[in-house]
């Protein structure tokens, strides 16, 4: 065999082992990709999630707020009933807004209870809360069907009968509130811990990657000069 022959073998070799480096070196490249965009993909997923959650929590938060003030409204409204309800004219308008009030208080602990069953947030504060609020307007009603606007004690003791219930009903309210924010401080944290996790993740497996793709770069490049010396 000629030496002529044996160069050609060894400069095609060479060149094989040339492609096969490159080869290595692209494909370390593309995995390396791969792994750095799963790992954005996974924290953008989990930050979407907490924004998402996040407003639904503004949500719930805001309609407890609305649902406070409308029962603050609705308290006064009693009370304009039976001081300023001794007309039927003003009675049927004092009436109605408290029964708007009322309706609202509903309206809004039931939007309370729908964000934060979307978040995955106990539902029992809310119900008990709306069972509470039902409650308290059958009292209401009650005291209404006696009430006899013409008799001198007629506010007090319509007002008896539901003297003091709309304190519970008021704490609970700013108790919904406070556990609402610290859910969502909990599931601040949690986004958190997680982020922080994934990134741990991503970069030993980033790190890793890094080093198998240079020993095989490194291995390529000594296989290829091997052959280039043996020409």
């Amino acid at each position: 065999m000629s030496s002529t022959d044996t160069g050609v073998r060894d400069r095609q070799a060479a060149r094989r082992h040339l492609v096969m480096m490159a080869g290595t070196l692209v494909t370390v490249l593309i995995v390396i990709n791969v792994i750095a965009l799963y790992g954005l993909d996974v924290v953008r997923r989990e930050t979407e999630a907490y924004a998402a959650a996040t407003d639904r929590l503004i949500e719930a938060t805001d309609r407890a707020r609305e649902g406070q003030v409308a029962f603050k409204t609705q308290v006064q409204e009693w009370k304009n009933v039976l001081l300023r309800g001794h007309v039927p004219e003003d009675l049927a308008s004092y009436r109605a807004a408290f029964d708007a009030s009322q309706a609202t208080v509903v309206d809004r602990l039931r939007q309370v209870g729908a964000s934060a069953a979307e978040v995955g947030m106990p539902g029992e504060p809310v119900e008990r809360m709306l069972a509470l609020h039902g409650e308290l307007a059958g009292r209401y009603a009650a005291a209404l069907t006696t009430f006899a606007p013409g008799a001198i004690d007629a506010a007090w003791q319509a007002d008896r009968a539901v003297r003091g219930m709309d304190r519970p009903l008021n704490d609970a309210f700013d108790a919904l509130v406070a556990d609402v924010r610290a859910f969502a401080e909990a599931r601040r944290q949690a986004l958190r811990q997680e982020t922080a996790r994934v990134a741990d993740q991503q970069r030993v497996v980033l790190i890793a990657a890094h080093g198998g793709g240079i020993a095989l770069v490194l291995l390529s490049l000594v296989m290829a000069l091997s052959a280039t010396r043996r020409r």
